[in-house]
């Protein structure tokens, strides 16, 4: 590899411990700041080039594999190494946020199917079974957890009978919850980018989110899928309900745009819209009227002057 910018091997190095940290608090604390991990290797790929992101990528993984599991290293390259080599490349080509975003996770489904599809056929496994069980084995372990933990009689039962319940939706919606997980990721990740730009020997053309906005034939789907939940068929509506929540997901993105909009317009003070969004991380029916605010800014046009395509 040729490194054009002087220092890029401590660069490879900073950046290959921090990804190897985060990678281990998400491991071990949960989503954040785990969520966080592609970061080093963004900055320093679009700091120093293409090689210095593919080093850390590289480097974390060989790691990963010589010290952990083999399945937390594919973890991670699913989570977030794929993440972190394929949307500097949209972000610097013009591409824009949205667009880097839609085509960083269509990338990132388009291998992560290919994988599953090969592991499939070379095992003779049927990959969506091998799912559910893990689903199936993560709701006993947790309903165990709960047992040790002081939880008896009606009290358990009914912690059991709500686990049990929600692995059976995780395990219809799986697809879903994994796309929009990834979008999650590499949205974050790009924001706090978007924070650095300055200080990169080029600019980032990725446009205001704020101005988000869903093509105006996405509402079809929506509608199509929501009167799908009627049918009496377990596959038609499993498939229904994965579209509703990826659809409902971009909308609740552009309503959020809208209401970053209005924060923006009126000058809301930094500690209510710090307010707001911890709500809106703990209360999943204010999420839900975010996203209906994405539905109607269709009809109400909220933001002016109207933007019909994504920056």
């Amino acid at each position: 590899m040729n490194f054009p910018v002087q220092g890029a091997w401590l660069d490879i190095v900073k950046g290959s411990v921090l990804t190897l940290a985060l990678f281990a608090a998400f491991v071990v604390l949960g989503v954040m700041p785990g969520v966080f991990t592609p970061l080093p290797a963004l900055y320093y790929t679009l700091k120093n080039g293409k090689a210095s992101g593919a080093a850390i990528v590289g480097i974390s993984s060989v790691v990963l594999a010589a010290v952990v599991q083999v399945p937390l290293t594919a973890l991670y390259l699913v989570l977030f190494g794929i993440t972190s080599l394929v949307l500097p490349v949209f972000v610097t080509t013009g591409k824009g946020g949205a667009r880097s975003l839609a085509y960083t996770v269509a990338v990132n489904v388009a291998i992560l199917l290919l994988v599953a599809a090969a592991y499939g056929l070379s095992q003779g496994v049927d990959v969506h079974r091998q799912v559910l069980k893990v689903i199936d084995y993560s709701i006993t372990e947790m309903s165990g957890f709960f047992a040790k933990s002081g939880f008896k009689g009606d009290e358990l039962q009914s912690m059991e009978q709500v686990l049990k319940e929600g692995g059976a939706l995780i395990g219809r919606t799986y697809p879903a919850l994994i796309l929009v997980s990834l979008a999650c990721v590499a949205g974050l990740n790009l924001l706090v980018i978007k924070r650095f730009a300055a200080r990169f020997p080029r600019p980032l053309p990725l446009g205001e989110f704020r101005q988000f906005r869903n093509p105006e034939l996405l509402v079809w789907p929506l509608i199509v899928a929501g009167f799908a939940l009627l049918l009496n068929s377990a596959i038609i509506t499993d498939v229904a309900l994965n579209v509703l929540i990826a659809i409902l997901f971009l909308y609740f993105l552009q309503g959020l745009a809208v209401i970053l909009h209005f924060f923006e317009r009126f000058a809301v003070p930094v500690f209510v819209r710090a307010i707001f969004y911890v709500l809106l991380a703990l209360q999943p029916y204010l999420a839900i009227a975010v996203a209906v605010v994405g539905i109607f800014d269709l009809w109400g046009n909220f933001r002016t002057p109207k933007h019909r395509e994504n920056l």
